[in-house]
């Protein structure tokens, strides 16, 4: 069921002083900030642990796509072990020489 109302193209007195025009105020940037810091903890508190969990590998995908191949290496090294990356280098490079083969 869709509803639909149109304004009255004829309206009465009554009815046009029963409108009322709604400006938003303009924010300062303080006011500004409160509001998305309110807004920002509500969309959070509603979120399942699956779309934080997507909403992070999102943002850190979209960082370390802007790394160059040492800026991303030393991030791996500095934040895991040292054998970190080469693992990974490797478990890449036979995925890729299995696929070659199939």
């Amino acid at each position: 069921m869709t509803y639909s109302q149109k304004a009255n193209p004829n309206a009465t007195n009554s009815e046009l002083d029963a409108k009322v025009i709604i400006t938003q105020p303009e924010l300062t940037l303080t006011q500004k900030d409160e509001l998305i810091e309110q807004y920002v903890e509500l969309v959070v508190d509603n979120m399942d642990v699956k779309t934080m969990m997507q909403l992070i590998t999102d943002m850190l995908t979209d960082e370390y796509n802007d790394y160059s191949d040492d800026e991303l290496k030393c991030q791996i090294e500095a934040t895991h072990d040292e054998e970190l990356y080469d693992e990974l280098v490797e478990n890449i490079l036979i995925s890729d020489l299995t696929k070659e083969v199939k």
